[in-house]
C-alpha cells in the first residue's frame, strides 16, 4: 500500500514538474521588465526540476518499501 501511495505522489510531482518546466516563460508575469521576467522563468524551471528530484526520491522510497516488505 505504501508503494502505491508513494508512486502516485511521484506521478503527480512528475506531471507538475514537467508542466512547470514547459510553461515557465508563460507563467512569469508579463508586467515585469525583460530581465526580471527571464529570472522568474528560470526560478520556475528550477521549481519544476525540484519536483522531478522529489519524484525520484519518492520512487526510490517506494521501491525500497516494496523490496523490504516481507
Amino acid at each position: 500500500m505504501n508503494t502505491l501511495i508513494l508512486t502516485a505522489m511521484a506521478a503527480i510531482l512528475v506531471a507538475l514538474g514537467t508542466w512547470g518546466i514547459r510553461h515557465a516563460p508563460r507563467l512569469a508575469p508579463a508586467a515585469l521588465p525583460g530581465q526580471e521576467r527571464r529570472h522568474r522563468a528560470r526560478v520556475l524551471r528550477r521549481g519544476g526540476i525540484a519536483c522531478l528530484v522529489a519524484a525520484t526520491l519518492l520512487l526510490a522510497a517506494g521501491a525500497h518499501a516494496l523490496l523490504t516488505a516481507a
